[in-house]
């Protein structure tokens, strides 16, 4: 599969001057990641990837195993949250309308940079962006 696929979404990547950031900047020792996730009804896929027909959330499901199994050696991303968002308790419903949240921790911010770059995981990315409508990513310092 040619980089980046042909459903790249770039709304949903980092860009440059962020992933400069962290890999310059962040913090030392382990990072947690919080996830906010939008899934599509439908996945988009490339035309004729043969996932066509997945839901969003199933094909998020299989980005989610490349990060954390395909590529764990690498990435050793640990779940620690994994769940539907059932309401906006505080804030707009409708500007802040998620499906799913996740938070993962990584032993450093160089696992997870490693992780970006290994060829399995930029291959799951067709994955990642047929499933989602619309994330929000957080880093934070990790315990």
């Amino acid at each position: 599969m040619s980089f980046p696929p042909a459903n790249r979404d770039p709304a949903i990547d980092p860009g440059a001057d962020q992933v400069r950031q962290l890999r310059d900047h962040g913090p030392e020792g382990p990072i947690v990641m919080l996830n906010l996730l939008k899934f599509r009804d439908r996945a988009a896929y490339p035309e004729g990837h043969p996932d066509a027909g997945l839901t969003g959330a199933e094909a998020y499901a299989r980005y989610q195993h490349a990060f954390t199994v395909t590529v764990g050696a690498t990435s050793q991303a640990e779940v620690l949250f994994e769940g539907p968002v059932d309401q906006v308790f505080i804030g707009d419903p409708a500007a802040n309308a998620w499906d799913a949240c996740l938070i993962v921790r990584y032993p450093s911010r160089r696992h997870f940079l490693a992780m970006m770059a290994d060829p399995a995981y930029r291959e799951a990315l067709v994955h990642r962006y047929a499933g989602l409508e619309r994330t929000l990513l957080l880093q934070m310092h990790g315990s």
